[in-house]
């Protein structure tokens, strides 16, 4: 029963009269007739509740997928990266939040330099800025050993000469008054005072220079491609084809025994089987903990 229908029999009854029993019929059909149509709106109104909370979370999942996909140009890209650091702390194994900064910081790297590549330069900054700081939290995840400083032996004072004492000259004897004719006492020759020998002076006895001691020198940084990613699989030695001191990448910390002041140079080697990379530092050793800085390969 429709809605027209509806109000045709209700005016119908305000110039009809009706029988007690044709009356009680009609009110039984309208009450009938508004509990069906009561059942039909609570019915849609179910149906349109799942509609509406299914819609939301598409829409809400939507925008997280646009957020997390957002490029280094977008205006969305910021939130993006504050959603990847704070999941840096739900990684609580060690290893897992290594692989997981490790792979971020490779991704800023890559986004970086596609966007250098583009001719972004404001948004190619931007991102190299988060590489920087991504690049930080990735080396203070990996700590490093204290070196160990071997402190320096201590000369140990000569002992100062002792001078020998001389022996004091005895004075000479007074001679013995010789008589004259006239027999007058002779006059007494005046005895001469000792002369003070001067005693020779030591020179002193220089003190002896300490050497620098070789103790454990630690070298830290970063090894990038000539395309601007960071490198992995490098062999840090301190020899042209000697022994790998460390093969890691894209951070570096190396251990080896130097002197202060002492100049020391690490040969970077990385092939990937078609192509050989190579990379030299030299730096004189100021301290037993040194950041070197970025190391970039070369094609050889």
């Amino acid at each position: 029963m429709n809605d027209d229908r509806l109000v045709g029999m209700l005016a119908a009854l305000r110039t009809e009269r009706m029988e007690r029993t044709a009356d009680q019929e009609l009110r039984a059909q309208l009450e009938t007739a508004w509990t069906t149509r009561e059942s039909q709106s609570g019915f849609a109104w179910r149906i349109r509740r799942p509609v509406l909370v299914i819609a939301t979370a598409a829409l809400v999942y939507g925008f997280a997928a646009t957020t997390l996909s957002a490029a280094g140009d977008s205006v969305l890209y910021g939130l993006r990266v504050t959603i990847e650091d704070l999941a840096i702390p739900l990684h609580t194994d060690p290893e897992d939040r290594a692989e997981y900064l490790l792979a971020l910081l490779d991704q800023r790297t890559s986004e970086a330099a596609r966007l250098e590549a583009t001719g972004n330069a404001l948004a190619a900054g931007r991102v190299r800025d988060i590489e920087r700081d991504t690049l930080r939290m990735v080396e203070q995840n990996h700590p490093v050993a204290p070196a160990v400083v071997q402190p320096a032996p201590t000369a140990s004072p000569s002992p100062s000469p002792t001078a020998t004492p001389t022996d004091a000259p005895s004075p000479s004897p007074t001679p013995s008054p010789v008589p004259t004719a006239t027999q007058r006492p002779a006059t007494p020759r005046p005895t001469n005072p000792p002369v003070a020998t001067p005693t020779p002076t030591t020179p002193p006895t220089p003190r002896p220079t300490a050497t620098a001691t070789a103790q454990l020198v630690t070298f830290t940084g970063g090894i990038k491609n000539p395309d601007g990613t960071y490198a992995t699989n490098v062999c840090i030695s301190q020899s042209v084809g000697g022994s790998c001191l460390d093969v890691t990448g894209p951070t570096f910390s190396v251990t080896f025994s130097a002197k202060i002041g002492q100049s020391q140079t690490l040969y970077f080697l990385r092939s990937d089987g078609v192509k050989t990379y190579k990379a030299t530092i030299t730096k004189t050793v100021t301290s037993t903990y040194m950041d070197v800085g970025i190391v970039l390969l070369k094609v050889q």
